[in-house]
């Protein structure tokens, strides 16, 4: 439903924006409405500059939805330093001068968070280069959050792979019994295929697991398990 909100702030661009930043940033006003802070300032007339290697810039990449309190404590406990990218035309990748065979992240634009709240969009000339990259990796709708995070020289706060393990219910299941021996509760998984993610010549306490070569034609095996 915050899709049919007006944003109180100007937003980054307009009806021709292909990349979706558009529709980030009014999702992250209305995440700031809903908190009772401030809307974005609108600062990106006005380049900033200075920023060396050497200044913190922690950049979030995709969607604000799930990632507005890791912003707002890291605005509060460093200001300035959190810079969240809501879109791959902000930011660019170039070979790294420092790690041969990675790359460094430079952020032409984001929106910082301070003390308090209060955020601003922000354009940076020379682009400012990212010392620490997370974001929400398995956003369907920020697909190029992996593809930015990948490869890079700065240390990173995960990657779609892990991403998709850490969020797969059964691996964690099988995980937690089979290797840590806790008690899970009573899973009964019916999976496509080989599952090549799960081992098969180990089994954990409380998960049953029913491989199905086509899910057609297989009732019969699924109503006896």
């Amino acid at each position: 439903w915050l899709e049919d909100e007006a944003p109180d702030g100007t937003g980054p661009g307009d009806s021709r924006d292909t990349d979706c930043a558009t529709h980030a940033y009014e999702l992250l006003q209305g995440a700031l409405r809903q908190q009772g802070l401030p809307p974005t300032r609108d600062r990106s007339a006005e380049p900033c500059t200075g920023f060396g290697p050497l200044d913190v810039t922690v950049c979030v990449l995709g969607s604000p939805a799930a990632l507005l309190p890791i912003l707002l404590e890291g605005g509060t406990r460093c200001p300035g330093a959190m810079v969240l990218c809501l879109s791959p035309s902000w930011a660019t990748r170039v070979p790294s001068p420092l790690c041969p065979g990675s790359w460094s992240l430079l952020l032409a634009r984001g929106v910082t968070f301070e003390a308090g709240g209060h955020s601003t969009l922000a354009t940076f000339d020379p682009p400012r280069r990212a010392n620490y990259v997370t974001g929400n990796f398995v956003d369907p709708e920020g697909g190029w959050v992996g593809d930015l995070a990948r490869d890079l020289d700065c240390p990173t706060g995960g990657s779609v792979p892990l991403a998709r393990r850490l969020e797969d219910t059964l691996l964690a299941r099988w995980v937690l019994a089979a290797r840590a021996n806790l008690p899970v509760p009573p899973t009964l998984a019916f999976v496509l295929g080989d599952a090549g993610h799960l081992p098969t010549d180990v089994g954990a306490p409380g998960v049953r697991l029913v491989r199905l070569e086509d899910p057609k034609g297989q009732e019969g095996l699924v109503g006896q398990e």
